[in-house]
């Protein structure tokens, strides 16, 4: 009797034991299963974000080329003359409204308006049409034309015998130059192909515009986007079947799609593809991993708990850098402008009136160095003088490098003025200090500007700018100093902030 009570008993056990190893390697296989399809779905949103934001940004690039292929013609002298002259030549919308921008750049519709009002000239697949049948055309774009007629004359300014069209600063890490920025253009649906409208004043090389003569001519392009466009897209961004979506495709909403187009009259307009979802590869690949992960638990639980331990801490590991680099300048380790803006964000909650002050600065002669000798010197002369701003601010607050040789420097629990000017003055200090590198001495200078919560802004853009305000007014009275926002900023700057190269 005992005997067969403890043999029964041995075999629950042994059922049980097996029962329970057949339970944890269940349940092993389903928290597997379900943290893979937990990554897989994000991986996927990832995906799925990553190629919408590409998707917009090609079609930004794909106006701005028509905008600068319009330019060729709108911007250039013999267009002004036949604008000028009493009608256009025959020669001219031939070779160029014709053979140029219709056989050449596919525009569909050139059209020549002045103000925008009633066509002159209009160019339909490259046959000229009579103007009055661009009417409907001007009628359905007539915000653009109100657009680029206000950027028109809010780029013109008085010159001598006449006007000048503002353009932009040149800027030497672009490789074409600035346009003048008085276009206007969208995606709309034109002769039933969504394409893109570009509107634009007509204007000599020189920008020069004789007295008499700056009622503007507005010349409208239209480029239809066409399936070989498209295909081009699709291929470059590595996507599959990128369409404009048809209001049929409404009804279900595709799975990947993003709106183009700020479609004023007849938008938004959407654009789908097939996503490059990452999760079946991720499954296929991973899948064989989980059955022998599973099939080994029942052998080597242990073993099995400390590998997913690793994963577990690698992955958490992963994701820590990856929430420091987010925030966090990659130079020079201080905070970037997204976690200076929500750190800014932050204190400016929780602080009390008078407790918080900001300080922008930037460096001098940074440009010099970096021309001279380097931007590996510049990179040397960047990360030292950010080590000697958090070392000057220290527990009191942060420091931000927002670009460049920009930082900002959020200050908390202020006593008062004087203890934010001594650590703007301190800083300025620090920057003056000669930086060895390669065996020499690298000079720079500092100018910084000084605002307080809430006095110079309860806002974080406020702030920000009152700071910058100031920051400007240092180096406006000859930098290496550090000035305090007034609302009617002084033309001199107090004896006090004034202070001597080191």
């Amino acid at each position: 009797m005992t005997a067969r009570l403890f043999a029964k008993t041995s075999n629950w056990m042994v059922h049980g034991i097996h029962t329970a190893c057949a339970l944890l390697v269940v349940v092993f296989a389903a928290s597997v299963f379900l943290v893979l399809d937990a990554s897989v779905e994000q991986a996927n949103k990832f995906g799925q974000a990553t190629e919408r934001k590409l998707v917009q940004q090609e079609f930004q690039h794909l106006i701005d080329e028509i905008v600068k292929y319009q330019a060729a013609v709108s911007i250039w002298d013999a267009t002004v003359a036949q604008i000028r002259s009493s009608e256009f030549s025959h020669y001219f919308v031939e070779r160029q409204l014709r053979t140029r921008l219709w056989s050449e750049f596919g525009f569909s519709w050139t059209v020549f308006a002045p103000s925008g009002k009633q066509a002159v000239v209009a160019v339909n697949r490259g046959e000229e049409v009579s103007p009055d049948k661009a009417d409907a055309l001007l009628f359905w774009i007539d915000d653009l034309v109100y657009e680029a007629t206000q950027k028109y004359w809010a780029a013109l300014k008085k010159s001598d015998g006449g006007f000048v069209v503002r353009r932009p600063a040149p800027d030497p890490d672009k490789l074409s130059p600035e346009l003048p920025f008085i276009h206007a253009a969208d995606m709309r649906m034109v002769d039933g192909r969504l394409s893109i409208v570009v509107v634009q004043a007509v204007l000599p090389r020189s920008l020069f515009i004789p007295a008499g003569f700056e009622q503007p001519t507005l010349m409208v392009s239209v480029k239809p986007i066409s399936d070989k466009m498209l295909a081009t897209m699709s291929e470059r961004l590595g996507i599959g079947g990128l369409h404009v979506v048809k209001e049929d495709e409404l009804k279900e909403r595709p799975t990947a799609y993003t709106p183009v187009g700020k479609g004023f009259t007849d938008g938004p307009f959407l654009v789908a593809w097939q996503p490059n979802a990452p999760g079946p590869t991720i499954w296929k690949a991973v899948m064989p991993k989980v059955a022998l992960l599973s099939a080994l638990a029942a052998i080597a639980m242990g073993f099995i708990a400390w590998r997913f331990g690793m994963l577990v801490r690698a992955l958490q590991r992963s994701e820590a850098s990856n929430r420091f680099l987010a925030k966090h300048d990659g130079l020079t380790g201080l905070a970037n402008r997204i976690g200076f803006q929500e750190a800014l964000e932050a204190f400016t909650g929780t602080v009390r009136d008078g407790q918080l002050a900001i300080i922008a600065a930037d460096l001098d002669k940074f440009k010099m160095v970096n021309d001279r000798f380097g931007h590996a010197a510049g990179d040397a002369v960047l990360r030292t003088i950010a080590q000697r701003f958090r070392d000057r601010v220290g527990d009191r607050g942060i420091v931000a490098r927002l670009g460049g040789d920009e930082f900002m420097v959020i200050l908390r629990d202020v006593a008062d003025h004087d203890e934010v000017l001594a650590v703007a003055n301190g800083m300025v200090i620090d920057a003056q200090i000669p930086i060895p590198y390669n065996n020499l001495p690298l000079q720079v200078g500092s100018s910084a500007g000084i605002a307080f919560y809430p006095q110079h802004g309860r806002n974080l853009r406020n702030l920000v700018h009152s700071a910058d305000m100031a920051l400007y007014q240092a180096k406006n009275c000859g930098r290496g100093r550090s000035v305090i926002f007034e609302n009617d900023q002084p033309e001199s700057v107090p004896e006090e902030t004034q202070i001597a190269a080191a």
